[in-house]
């Protein structure tokens, strides 16, 4: 047996992606200052001069999805003609959506629609701040940032994936996704090339949600509790949630990761229902129809909406930023979205994997976001922050000490599911097994928790969103490709 066919890693993947994160970290940590000021300039370069390439390709994506489903090449079945799905379509669709789901809709859900609400987006500028045409254009806005096309991103790669996986005995990897533009290419030091770039973006977006949820929980506490941690109260909860997760990856608590997956949807399920029955319904429901509507019928401009001529700040603080986070996220979420797909038709994994959560996304922020409105909590994210502002809202229902603590609750373990489904996914990048090796999985979750400890150490929101633009560029470029393969592989 050769030397590398006795290690638990690949070496050139491992050391390139690793000695990377290590060098950004002791960086990070020595000139936190000079760190600031990069993140801030790197911010503003990449939006003004690559903020239409994210919309884009987002676009295209969306497009060509859309155009597989529709197409002849709907009924291509991932695992070929006589493969069967492993799984019913009503447990398959919990695994879709509880895999990309993670704290961010519970951080944005509430937060979104009323910072539109008070600061109504470029694209319908005319209208009245604080009116019902604000709401309506708030709402709109939220669902075009959390609706079909950012679920295209992760549909784009798991399709090319799955099939050559399924059909070619590949292993289930990111470069896995390129098989049928690079041919066995993959397998050798092209493969391992597109799997460090798919490293590097996890771990920036990976890191970005671990600092939204270290705000956010910080703010939680000191808003609603009155306990404040002081000036590292976000590198405290870092600490915690990545010894949590580093604990559970390092350990291989498969079923311990199931449970609490199918109790983020009973929590998940159950806060919505809780804010709509207690809740203003009507409101709710008109809302949401009406600006369902209004995101069918703009699509398209929202979609290519870039400001040409203008400041780019706004672009690059949301949308440029959704779609990056989104990308970031893609080459683990894909993963996962291959493995229980198989046996699937291609149309229905653009359904299952697109439309449909797309539909859960809309009915969450209809009401988690409508409810932020119909209150107006905007005095609260004013004072507080964003990151407050679920606290603020749960202050006008009943029961609100048990609401309290089910939103902290919530928060937290979507967060802890997907970090680790994260580290796992990165052992298995660095490793090409499907079953890493345990030291790997810890090194890699216990990586996620430093390069967000560096990132909170910034002190702003802006460069824990800044990590995710900028991890993600290289990936916008390998996007277009994974969206070709996926043609020429249901092609061939």
């Amino acid at each position: 047996m050769s030397q590398d066919q006795n290690r638990h890693f690949d070496p050139l993947i491992t050391y390139v992606s690793g000695g990377f994160t290590i060098g950004f970290v002791l960086v990070s940590a020595l000139f936190p200052e000079s760190l600031a000021k990069a993140i801030d300039a790197a911010f503003s370069w990449t939006t003004d001069t690559w903020g239409w390439l994210y919309l884009a390709v987002v676009f295209g994506l969306t497009l060509g999805c859309l155009v597989l489903m529709v197409g002849p090449w709907g009924k291509c079945r991932l695992g070929g003609p006589e493969s069967r799905p492993d799984y019913s379509n009503f447990t398959w669709f919990g695994l879709l959506f509880g895999s990309a789901i993670a704290a961010g809709i519970a951080f944005w859900g509430p937060a979104e629609p009323i910072y539109h609400y008070r600061t109504v987006p470029p694209y319908f500028a005319g209208v009245a701040p604080g009116t019902a045409q604000a709401a309506v254009a708030s709402m709109t806005q939220s669902f075009f940032h959390w609706g079909i096309s950012a679920w295209a991103i992760y549909v784009a790669l798991a399709i090319p994936m799955a099939h050559a996986a399924y059909t070619k005995g590949l292993p289930l990897r990111f470069s896995t996704a390129f098989y049928y533009l690079v041919g066995d290419r993959v397998r050798g030091r092209t493969g391992k090339i597109i799997d460090i770039f798919a490293i590097v973006a996890t771990m920036g977006g990976l890191a970005t949600t671990t600092g939204l949820t270290a705000l956010q929980v910080v703010a939680g506490l000191k808003y609603h509790y009155n306990l404040d941690l002081g000036d590292n109260a976000g590198y405290m909860i870092i600490a915690i949630f990545t010894a949590i997760f580093s604990f559970a990856v390092y350990t291989g608590l498969e079923k311990g990761i199931k449970i609490m997956d199918h109790v983020n949807m009973v929590l998940f399920i159950g806060v919505w229902a809780f804010i709509f029955l207690f809740g203003a319904k009507i409101f709710f429901i008109e809302l949401g129809l009406e600006a369902g509507g209004k995101y069918l019928a703009s699509f398209v401009p929202l979609s290519l909406f870039s400001m040409p001529g203008e400041g780019k700040a706004w672009l690059g603080g949301w949308t440029v930023f959704y779609w990056a986070w989104w990308a970031s996220w893609a080459p683990f979420v894909s993963i996962f979205v291959a493995r229980v797909s198989k046996g699937r038709t291609v149309r229905a994994l653009v359904l299952g994997c697109m439309l449909l959560p797309s539909l859960a996304n809309f009915l969450w922020y209809a009401v988690v976001g409508g409810a932020g409105i119909h209150f107006d909590i905007g005095e609260v994210v004013d004072r507080h922050g964003v990151e407050a502002a679920i606290f603020g809202l749960i202050r006008h229902y009943p029961l609100v000490e048990v609401m309290a603590v089910v939103a902290l609750a919530l928060i937290s373990m979507l967060f802890l599911t997907s970090a680790n489904s994260a580290a796992m996914s990165l052992a298995m990048f660095s490793s090409g097994q499907e079953h890493p090796h345990k030291i790997l999985r810890l090194f890699w979750a216990l990586a996620l928790g430093a390069v967000a400890m560096v990132l909170c150490g910034t002190g702003n929101l802006k460069s824990i969103q800044t990590a995710s633009i900028l991890s993600a560029l290289p990936l916008i470029v390998l996007l277009v490709m994974a969206m070709a393969s996926s043609f020429k592989g249901v092609r061939d």
